[in-house]
């Protein structure tokens, strides 16, 4: 290896740390950054930065930071460089969304990142601020958390030099590493470009390496080579190493560059979380577990379907996927699944385990992790609650039997058919009743006309209600019997016929009789 290539590997600011190859923006500690800063209401500090951007060239800053705070939503994080010499394109600044932070977890953001031909080689500063919402629904901001980036030299093999070095690859996917070269000698033809992968957490479909060709390569000429890389599920962040080499033809002589190290910083691993999952969940009953769902990112998730994969025993899913679009990083979206809960099912908790279907980069199918949610499932509960109004009748007649009826769901009910039966000594002329719709908790009043027959002893009889309904995604159901308890009472005489039920009327038909022969005794002796 020539003295040159020992100087650039030098220079691009890999380091082995822990067994993985880990790159740091600061080579001459020859480990992670670490800072910390307060915030009002959370905490954050850079675990690590890495990059890889030549000078006159382009390439990736990766940035690992850790809440060592509270948890926070809808957070980002913003980038900036005071200098122009090392900036992100044609601007300054990069934002990238995190949306939801959990306390303890680490969050890694990768920038595409510019070095002018004027750079040096030499930390220049970079400050990091992040905004989030705190759990008391505040907008709140932290930082600055500042760092340094070192760009390398320019990456040379002899006569080539690499101007450019990106890769969209995803931890746990597969993705391409873009590789731009310069042919700055003189024309070339049956060139070979090798790329080798350093590490096991890296790989080039089943094999270490892989190879392009390029039949003429003329002078200044650049040439951009594209490999497929496919990253484990446990890459971390940082730069892993690959060994670039060139073979070529010239004037009729095959010639080989030495193999010079570049370093290749992959994106985490696509992921999704839930925030603010409910339930309205009732034993033998039908409701709604409903949250919203968050891309955490780093990519976009194109035609992202929730999937209800287990719900354990006694739940039985309307539908098992929810469509959500596609969902950039960073962006949340609704969802609502309808459960059936049978009669047999126990009141408590219950976990229910989700994943996300998207699509990747190149369009290709991808799932999520597993995402567990525990809803509770409450006790039984009416449809309906029924209150009895003037639910009396006197034997031998009919009376009006009126019934309050409240819709005791969460949701609006229509077409309500209600129906009473009695039996003897009971009998219902029309035994029938409808409402027409229900918003929850809306009540309305249903008759029927009772009639008792004569001689029925005074008591308590059963009139048993049941209600047939339809819910609003248009399922017909029936409800229990409920029992309302129709008090028949003893029937009301006129006059002096009134004394003459039970014992207390014969006594005073009796003392009414003796009076009157009294009367009559006195009349006729005063004649």
């Amino acid at each position: 290896m020539n003295g040159r290539a020992v100087i650039s590997i030098g220079l691009l600011l890999l380091v082995v740390h822990g067994g993985l190859w880990t790159g740091t923006a600061n080579p001459t500690s020859g480990a992670a950054i670490e800072q910390e800063a307060q915030a009002p209401t959370g905490q954050f500090r850079i675990v690590s930065v890495a990059s890889n951007v030549p000078i006159n060239g382009t390439g990736n800053l990766s940035i690992t930071f850790e809440n060592t705070g509270e948890d926070v939503s809808n957070a980002s994080i913003s980038v900036r460089s005071p200098n122009e010499s090392v900036r992100f394109g044609p601007s300054q600044t990069a934002r990238k969304q995190v949306g939801n932070w959990a306390a303890g977890e680490r969050r890694t953001v990768k920038y595409s990142l510019l070095a002018e031909e004027f750079a040096e080689v030499e930390n220049y500063p970079f400050e990091a601020n992040i905004s989030f919402t705190a759990g008391d629904g505040s907008q709140r901001r932290a930082g600055p958390y500042t760092f340094g980036v070192q760009p390398s030299e320019r990456i040379r093999l002899e006569r080539f030099e690499v101007t450019s070095i990106s890769s969209n690859v995803q931890a746990g996917d597969t993705g391409v590493i873009s590789v731009t070269v310069e042919n700055t000698g003189r024309d070339v033809n049956d060139a070979i470009v090798s790329l080798r992968s350093a590490n096991e957490q890296l790989t080039l479909g089943r094999s270490p390496n892989a190879s392009q060709f390029v039949n003429e390569w003329s002078s200044n000429e650049r040439q951009t080579f594209q490999y497929r890389v496919t990253a484990k599920n446990d890459t971390v962040g940082g730069s892993y190493p690959f060994s670039l080499s060139i073979s070529y033809r010239e004037e009729g002589t095959r010639n080989r560059t030495e193999p010079h190290l570049i370093g290749i910083i992959p994106d985490p691993e696509q992921s999704f979380s839930f925030d603010t999952v409910t339930s309205t969940l009732r034993v033998g009953q039908e409701g709604t577990v409903s949250g919203t769902v968050t891309n955490e990112g780093p990519q976009r998730a194109p035609n992202a379907v929730l999937v209800l994969r287990s719900q354990g025993e006694n739940l039985s899913p309307k539908e098992t996927e929810y469509a959500l679009g596609s969902l950039d990083a960073g962006e949340s979206t609704p969802f609502e699944y309808r459960i059936d809960v049978s009669d047999s099912a126990d009141r408590g908790p219950r976990q229910l385990s989700f994943v996300v279907r998207y699509q990747n980069q190149d369009g290709d199918p991808r799932q999520s992790k597993p995402l567990d949610a525990r809803v509770p499932v409450g006790p039984r509960r009416d449809e309906f609650r029924i209150d009895a109004k003037r639910a009396s009748v006197e034997a031998g007649s009919t009376a009006t039997v009126s019934l309050v009826v409240t819709n005791n769901d969460d949701r609006t009910v229509r077409n309500i058919d209600a129906q009473a039966f009695v039996d003897s000594p009971l009998t219902i002329n029309d035994n029938g009743a409808f409402i027409e719709k229900l918003e929850p908790n809306e009540s309305a009043t249903i008759r029927f006309d009772v009639s008792a027959d004569g001689g029925t002893l005074p008591n308590a009889y059963p009139m048993s209600v049941d209600f047939q309904y339809d819910t609003p995604d248009g399922e017909t159901k029936l409800t229990d019997t409920y029992e309302v308890p129709i008090r028949v009472t003893a029937p009301r005489q006129e006059g002096v016929l009134s004394f003459s039920s039970g014992t207390g009327g014969l006594v005073a038909i009796v003392v009414l009789a003796v009076l009157l022969v009294l009367v009559a005794v006195f009349v006729i002796r005063r004649r």
